[in-house]
């Protein structure tokens, strides 16, 4: 059930993924000639500030799906009711905090903009941000509900019949009256719309949800929610750091207009990587129910089942994304939106180093180990502002990008497997690292070899980037079967593909 499960979620959201990666590009081509780079910029800062205001949440979220993780597989249907409603509260207060906040932030905006007059209206433009950003928090209790149930199927289905309502507004907007304030309202207004319709699909499929009957929680359980709570709350300072500052330390130091420029390199990484976190974030849920009843010999396998998994795609996709941004781009939207190769090897670096922490971030979410390391995120956060601030100076915006996998692979990427092996599997973690150093040794030496042999076909176009994007995944194919074909974890996943379609039909 559990596989089965995991198939229709992956299955689902991989396809809700390739829509939203078409129209993403329909949109932002239409966008790119209405209204320019600059305003790529301001969606990108502003996207970075919003993330940051999301610490508000504290982690909360976290704490309670690892809570429901249990009563889910007992169907303690009393006890989901009660976590939900204390859920349902917390993010009513956070809806609160984060419209305050992030308004309050507005008389500050030239401290994050260095070029504040680029955009008109550029205050206003912030406030909707704020209230897109603060309205999720009003329904997403339900939605993560349906993840936490394997459901998330159902939202995903939802969102397609938005986004593709979506996509046609904005352009038409954008189209007759180039009004970005405009396409933003409207933007919002989807946003919110499609909220409430998951919350009633949600309480139609799950009805005790909607009981007025509510047994309080035990002090037990609300001293276990709150001592995760305290401990996420750190560990997201760390997370913000790394995945929220980029932009803003690019808008300080080098401008709204590379900010722009970026963006678009960002949006390939950032569409790969959703790709890639809709096939492996469906696979949440499963894990804590395995990691709930499964003895540490067979997480262990399991763990090492995953790594393989996650280690493969994250390695194929980082180096096709390498080796095929910038010709895709040149296609896409012409020369003048052009950056380095520097810049694309980090990007796609940068999406390799975080695709592998998968495996240990998950068994160390589902596995309650959020209290070790207190001291960790907070390191991680200086870290990586300083860092990315000394480095912008010297590399531009290669050098924030720099500053962020230095924080990365110094930071959580060695303490999170250390504590899921050490505390959670009870077995020594430099089993890890060797394995870890082995796939970084193959993926570096085959995406350069790949890199080179790509390098030496000519620009012809759409055709030319075809030729290298089959070339690069067949290549590195190739050279991770032949490095790895041996392993037991190989031979499993190897064996689920041969059954898929029995799996299916189960």
């Amino acid at each position: 059930m559990r596989v089965q499960k995991s198939l229709k979620n992956a299955t689902t959201g991989l396809v809700g993924q390739v829509l939203t990666l078409v129209l993403s590009f329909v949109v932002r081509t239409v966008f790119i000639q209405q209204l320019g780079a600059t305003y790529l910029g301001v969606s990108g800062l502003f996207g970075n500030i919003l993330s940051i205001l999301s610490f508000a949440e504290l982690g909360f979220g976290q704490a309670i799906v690892f809570s429901l993780y249990k009563p889910i597989a007992e169907n303690n249907v009393e006890k989901i009711k009660s976590l939900m409603h204390l859920f349902k509260t917390v993010y009513i207060w956070m809806f609160t905090v984060v419209l305050l906040l992030g308004v309050s932030l507005t008389p500050f905006l030239d401290f994050f903009v260095d070029d504040i007059n680029a955009v008109p209206n550029l205050r206003l433009i912030y406030v909707i941000y704020v209230i897109s950003s603060a309205t999720t928090y009003l329904f997403a209790y339900k939605n993560t509900y349906l993840i936490a149930t394997q459901s998330s199927y159902v939202s995903t289905i939802i969102g397609y019949y938005f986004s593709i309502c979506l996509a046609l507004t904005q352009i038409a907007i954008l189209l007759l009256t180039q009004n970005f304030i405009l396409y933003l309202v409207i933007q919002v207004s989807n946003g919110i719309l499609q909220n409430i319709v998951i919350a009633r699909k949600t309480n139609s499929l799950f009805p005790f949800l909607k009981d007025k009957n509510i047994k309080p929680l035990s002090t037990e359980d609300k001293s276990k929610i709150k001592k995760n709570v305290g401990a996420l709350a750190i560990y997201k300072i760390g997370t913000l750091s790394l995945n929220s500052t980029d932009s803003i330390i690019m808008s300080k130091f080098v401008g709204l207009l590379s900010v722009g420029l970026y963006s678009n390199y960002y949006l390939l990484q950032y569409t790969v990587n959703g790709l890639l976190s809709t096939v492996f974030g469906n696979l949440t849920a499963s894990i804590g129910n395995y990691n709930a009843t499964e003895s540490d010999e067979n997480k262990f396998k399991m763990f090492k089942v995953l790594n393989l998994m996650s280690y493969w795609a994250y390695s194929v996709c980082s180096v096709c994304l390498f080796i095929c941004m910038s010709p895709f781009i040149r296609c896409w939207i012409g020369e003048s939106y052009l950056m380095g190769n520097d810049v694309c090897f980090i990007i796609a670096f940068n999406m390799y180093i975080a695709g592998m922490l998968f495996a240990s971030f998950n068994y160390r979410q589902t596995m309650g180990l959020f209290v070790q390391g207190k001291a960790r995120p907070i390191i991680s956060a200086i870290e990586n502002v300083v860092v990315s601030i000394i480095l912008v100076h010297f590399l531009g915006i290669a050098g924030v990008l720099w500053g962020t996998a230095i924080t990365r692979l110094t930071t959580n990427g060695w303490y999170d497997p250390y504590i899921v092996f050490k505390k959670g599997l009870k077995i020594s973690p430099w089993i890890y690292f060797k394995d870890y150093l082995i796939k970084l040794l193959v993926v570096m030496t085959g995406g350069c070899l790949m890199f080179y042999i790509c390098n030496l076909i000519p620009y012809m176009g759409l055709i030319s980037v075809s030729i290298k994007m089959i070339l690069s995944f067949i290549g590195i194919n190739i050279i991770l079967v032949a490095s790895f074909y041996k392993t037991e974890e190989f031979a499993y996943l190897w064996n689920i593909m041969k059954n898929f379609k029995c799996l299916s039909k189960q």
